[in-house]
């Protein structure tokens, strides 16, 4: 995508890594690399890093971290491309885990960034969307789901290894509720991942959701969860991250974010 050069640049580009951010105003040290490298991992060859900015082939140019610290809020509504790394992601290995207040990994996205992944339209996104057979042995439905960053592709291998598990936990994935969906989410003027068709929603009837709990006024929202890890660690091994992880969860949502497992797994 950056020419017959283009490879051989990013692959220098991975290795000068703490050399580019210590000439920014970026944080100089090794979790910075570290971000920065599985960002570029997770989506090879669409930008490039030129001092603080990711770089794209059309010349786009997205601020990698503007420097400025945020409350909870602020990181959702107008974060940087550093900020999507402001919270760890907890693996499935990790085991059963209830998420610290506010800690959202994964929930805080830089929406033009998905644009230029996906599509920056309804319009743009449906034209390279494809319909997925979900568990077709157990008449699981179809969904509508992305083509691009091969998608598709990692949400059949999915659906073909929940198949393969012992029959009881068929039930919480069967019956799934919906891929592609152009909307925002609930309560906020953001995209969900859903209008980038890169997210499902497995069976609503197992799902919790921290909308409908009830929180004690001024408390922490209490955690639920019914999905069994042994199908998060499924999604998570074809880069797709649970929102079961979220001080503001969503136990049937999965998104494609393989950035975030990718540094989870260097930690």
């Amino acid at each position: 995508m950056f020419g017959r050069v283009g490879w051989h640049a990013l692959l220098l580009l991975c290795v000068s890594l703490p050399l580019l951010a210590a000439a920014t105003p970026a944080r100089a040290d090794a979790d910075d690399a570290a971000k920065r490298a599985a960002l570029l991992a997770a989506y090879p060859g669409l930008f490039a890093f030129d001092g603080n900015e990711a770089v794209f082939a059309d010349g786009t140019r997205m601020i990698w971290d503007d420097g400025r610290e945020k409350t909870p809020d602020e990181l959702l509504t107008d974060p940087d491309l550093e900020d999507m790394f402001h919270y760890d992601y907890p693996l499935a290995a990790a085991g059963e885990v209830t998420p610290a207040k506010d800690s959202d990994p994964g929930r805080i996205r830089q929406e033009a960034f998905f644009g230029k992944l996906y599509g920056a339209s309804s319009k743009e996104v449906q034209a390279q969307l494809a319909s997925l057979k979900w568990l077709p042995s157990l008449r699981g439905g179809t969904l509508q789901v992305t083509t691009r960053l091969d998608v598709a592709e990692r949400l059949k291998a999915v659906s073909a290894e929940i198949e393969a598990l012992p029959a009881p936990l068929h039930k919480y994935a069967v019956d799934p509720g919906g891929g592609f969906n152009w909307r925002r989410i609930a309560g906020t003027e953001q995209l969900s991942v859903h209008s980038f068709g890169a997210a499902v929603d497995i069976n609503t009837e197992y799902a919790d959701y921290w909308r409908w709990a009830k929180a004690p006024e001024h408390g922490s929202i209490p955690f639920r969860n019914r999905i069994p890890l042994e199908i998060v660690a499924i999604f998570e091994k074809h880069g797709f991250i649970w929102g079961g992880r979220w001080y503001h969860y969503d136990t049937m949502h999965f998104e494609y974010r393989p950035e975030l497992i990718l540094l989870s797994r260097t930690q």
